[in-house]
């Protein structure tokens, strides 16, 4: 009884499995030898699922591709081309072509390169530029697809290459290729692989009227070819069949023996290089790369996509770090301008009472420089007083006889306690910070006066020698020009150091603006850093001395506006150098009685 019901059951499921007949498209082909094992299989699918379940249907490329996305296809035959751009419907694989000629299923399509045999002009693939092509299908993938993929993996533009292209149409309109090489009406033809050495001369046509340009042909392969190898006619399935349809079917194909000559049904494991010319061709799940889209544009740079949203990302974080730490900064800012503006007050406070300091300081330094110059007029009134104390004793006479002389020395008395006098008052000048630097001076007047004062203050003889125009008009205070000058000679005279009389010699010029004032002595020879100690405050070669004269005389010719310079005089000796900027030279002259005035 078991058995009995187990044989139904085996009869039976055939019978409800295909109660839909299984529906199967074929493609239009290129005619060739491989058409008797298609019926063959066609043939053998019937005997098995029965005649009424199998029902076979032959399409264009166009209308199988139609057929097959309006679910009107449960499982095809078509070129590894075909099958590949319907991956988006949901298409697989289940067999490929193989034959002796080319066993690995794989690489067993291809496509030649075909012209006539008198073009001796076209010999590379280069050659065929801006020519007219002549080929089956724009669909079609053995007689177009993969002779201008070819012509792209050589660099060049499959769309721009050729300057015509003519489609004679599908099926076995592939001798019109011939046709139109025959008569001139295209340059080049496509023709699928085998089809020269198999169908030409039963098309009618002589081979030896043709060449193939690019030929691969090898001992291994069997048939002329001008490309690179593919797959070949594919047996795919659609989501419409069913898996245990589908394993039914592809246990059936692989079942049928090979043909006559040799031909069979194999797996192909490798489909990569027909995606390759999909993709580089721009057809099928590529085919979105011809128009600018949103899937192109992000299937084409998506990473550059990826990298603009993580810049973005990266801005706006910056953006919000950078406002943080501006927020930071400007609370930073603020208290270190509060603070800044504190210290800013301290320090005019503190400025305030430098200042004060200073000028305490600046007489002090002038009070040590002045008392030593008041000590010259005090000393000369001494000397005049003690003269005329020495006429009074003489008696009237003496006095009746030196009434002049008595006069001459009140004078000089009476001159000598008004520089005193105009010494103290500029101390009480710095003290009170008014300056008098503005005065209308004559240089040489300035530098005779100082020689005289400071000859009149020596017990002993000195030799100074001025030369120079008679008159430089400079702007200044004459007190403290003096001062400088009597500190200089002084100077010189101290650094003699020898009981004889050497000279010192003033000159007055003009230079460019300048007044210049040189003052050279013969006295010991110095060296650039004896000058650069000299220079410095508190550093006296004097055992008593402080160091504070040539500082201090460095001030008072800044004050007004120059500079005071010193270098050794050669062979020895010293050259003061003092600059200051002159109002204008003076010069008389002496035999015409006029006097004129020029800018220095």
């Amino acid at each position: 009884m078991k058995k009995t019901v187990l044989a139904v059951f085996l009869i039976l499921v055939p019978l409800v499995c295909h109660a839909e007949p299984l529906r199967m498209g074929i493609s239009s082909r290129v005619p060739n030898t491989n058409e008797e094992f298609l019926q063959t299989t066609i043939q053998t699918l019937k005997n098995k699922f029965g005649p009424d379940n199998v029902k076979v249907t032959y399409y264009s490329l166009k209308g199988l591709e139609e057929a097959v996305k309006a679910g009107q296809v449960d499982f095809m035959q078509s070129s590894a081309g075909m099958y590949r751009r319907l991956l988006p419907e949901g298409v697989r694989d289940l067999v490929a072509l193989s034959s002796p000629r080319y066993p690995d299923p794989n690489q067993s399509e291809g496509t030649a390169f075909v012209t006539r045999a008198d073009r001796t002009d076209l010999q590379t693939v280069k050659d065929l530029k801006g020519k007219i092509l002549a080929a089956n299908s724009p669909t079609g993938f053995s007689g177009y697809h993969i002779g201008m993929h070819e012509i792209s993996k050589q660099g060049y533009d499959p769309e721009k290459f050729f300057s015509k292209q003519i489609f004679v149409g599908e099926e076995h309109r592939m001798k019109h290729v011939l046709e139109a090489l025959k008569n001139g009406t295209a340059d080049v033809g496509f023709l699928r692989l085998c089809y020269f050495e198999d169908m030409l001369e039963k098309a009618g046509y002589k081979k030896e009227d043709f060449k193939i340009i690019g030929d691969r042909k090898s001992n291994r392969l069997a048939c002329s070819h001008s490309t690179s190898l593919y797959p070949s006619w594919t047996i795919s399935i659609t989501p419409k069949i069913s898996p245990a349809e589908a394993r039914e079917l592809l246990q059936t194909l692989l079942a049928i023996p090979p043909s006559s000559n040799g031909v069979r049904w194999s797996p192909a494991s490798d489909y990569h290089s027909v995606d390759t010319l999909l993709k580089d061709l721009k057809l099928g799940p590529w085919a979105y790369l011809r128009e600018w889209t949103l899937k192109r544009f992000i299937n084409e740079y998506w990473p550059w996509i990826m990298l603009l949203f993580v810049c973005i990302a990266g801005l706006i974080a910056h953006v919000i770090r950078c406002e943080r730490l501006i927020k930071i900064r400007t609370a930073q800012l603020s208290k270190a301008h509060k603070k800044h503006t504190e210290v800013l007050h301290q320090a005019e406070e503190a400025n305030s009472r430098l200042e004060s300091l200073q000028k305490m300081g600046a007489i002090g330094l002038m009070s040590g420089m002045l008392a030593h110059e008041i000590r010259q007029p005090i000393a000369s009134i001494q000397l005049y007083g003690r003269g005329i104390q020495r006429i009074i004793d003489g008696g009237v006479g003496a006095i009746k006889a030196n009434a002049e002389d008595i006069q001459n020395a009140v004078y000089l008395i009476d001159q000598q306690c008004s520089k005193i006098n105009a010494i103290v008052e500029k101390v009480r000048s710095y003290s009170k910070s008014k300056s008098s630097r503005n005065q209308v001076l004559n240089l040489k007047t300035v530098v005779q006066e100082s020689i005289l004062n400071f000859r009149t203050s020596r017990k002993n003889q000195v030799d100074i020698r001025l030369k120079g125009p008679s008159s430089i008009l400079v702007s200044g205070d004459k007190l403290e020009l003096e001062l400088v000058l009597v500190n200089l000679l002084r100077n010189s005279l101290e650094a003699q150091k020898t009981d004889s009389i050497l000279p010192i010699d003033i000159s007055i010029s003009t230079e460019k603006g300048l007044a210049l004032i040189t003052i050279s002595d013969q006295a010991k020879t110095m060296s650039q850093e004896e000058i650069w100690k000299m220079e410095k405050p508190l550093n006296s070669s004097k055992a008593k001395g402080l160091g504070l004269g040539l500082p201090i005389v460095k001030s008072i010719i800044e004050a007004h506006g120059g500079k005071i310079t010193f270098k050794p005089n050669i062979p020895k000796g010293l050259i003061v150098e003092i600059q200051i900027p002159c109002l204008g030279e003076e010069e008389k002259n002496e035999e015409a009685g006029t006097t004129t005035d020029k800018n220095c």
